[in-house]
């Protein structure tokens, strides 16, 4: 097993990092670029 020794080790994170890294460029197409209530 690895040794975690910064956050930025756990590969949890790192694949939460991509998926919200694709969410916003979802959220800047389109309809959903304005609506400010589901991007908050």
């Amino acid at each position: 097993m690895a040794l975690v020794e910064r956050f930025e080790d756990i590969l949890a994170w790192q694949e939460a990092r991509k998926l919200v890294g694709e969410i916003y460029k979802l959220t800047n197409i389109g309809s959903l670029a304005k609506d400010f209530g589901l991007k908050d």
